[in-house]
């Protein structure tokens, strides 16, 4: 049984419990509850890269500068970090920010899946014992299949030097004037299978007859999940041009980045954030 108390149960407690806030829109509890499960996090990394002084903030800048962490995931920390400072020090209570920190923590946390989870890691364990063992058994049967060179030239050479004692015994018991006839009856047999082979002409082309219909693929449509601000730029900084309801229907045109999907608005481009898009 997996310990309650270890860091990766309390990560996976701290995930749900996000998701949990936002669903009674408590947004600010989930706000602040995503940047604790962060902290978790980075202090369990901190302790394995032997990191002990400094906040959270020089300590994630640390992280990244030892590759204990990559440039998206320190991003991801920073954006997480700084939506939880707003909720703690600023009482901020914002719906979008709530959904965006949960989104972002449920992308970081499983990087810490085959670290703190006890099963994942002894289940790599054996895959890699197993792969050893089929290694090392594997081995002796390579050096027992190894052959000469004389080995191979042999076995190419035999089979050659038997067909050609063959086509000299045969040429010896042949009588020479056996070999003419066999020729000229040659022909109406060519005739034969020629005639019988003639294409139908009122068959169609092979290409009319067996045609595969062509298929048909249905465009994926997208709504929004919650009330959603269309911008002019992929940017929170941008003018908004209009605010679309729940569970409004969105011509999609394309992805800008992992966080803006493109939309066609009044004939033009716009854009939105991907995380409150659902098919």
């Amino acid at each position: 049984m997996a310990d309650a108390n270890s860091p990766w149960e309390k990560i996976q407690q701290g995930v749900n419990e996000t998701e949990r806030l936002i669903g009674q829109k408590q947004y600010n509890l989930a706000m602040i509850k995503s940047r604790q499960t962060l902290e978790i996090m980075v202090r369990s990394l901190a302790e394995k890269a032997c990191i002990l002084d400094g906040d959270m903030s020089e300590i994630i800048d640390q992280l990244y500068e030892g590759k204990w962490i990559s440039k998206s995931t320190r991003e991801h920390y920073h954006k997480l970090r700084t939506i939880g400072n707003k909720a703690v020090h600023e009482g901020y209570n914002s719906a979008s920010d709530a959904n965006l920190a949960h989104h972002i923590l449920s992308q970081e946390v499983y990087s810490f899946a085959n670290e703190y989870n006890p099963r994942r890691r002894r289940t790599s364990s054996a895959a890699s014992s197993a792969s050893r063992t089929r290694t090392s058994a594997s081995a002796p049967r390579r050096r027992r299949k190894k052959k000469s060179p004389a080995e191979d030239i042999l076995r190419i050479l035999v089979p050659i030097v038997c067909v050609i004692l063959l086509i000299l015994i045969i040429r010896a018991l042949l009588p020479s004037g056996e070999s003419q006839p066999a020729t000229t009856t040659a022909a109406p047999s060519e005739a034969v299978t020629m005639e019988h082979t003639a294409p139908d002409p009122d068959a169609l082309p092979p290409d009319e007859s067996t045609a595969a219909p062509e298929e048909t693929s249905s465009a994926v449509v997208y709504r929004t999940t919650t009330t959603l601000n269309v911008r002019t730029e992929p940017s929170t900084d941008a003018s908004i041009l209009v605010q679309l309801p729940p569970d409004t229907e969105v011509n999609v045109t394309g992805t800008y980045d992992s966080q803006w999907t493109i939309i066609n608005y009044d004939g033009q481009d716009a854009y939105v954030a991907t995380a409150y898009l659902t098919q």
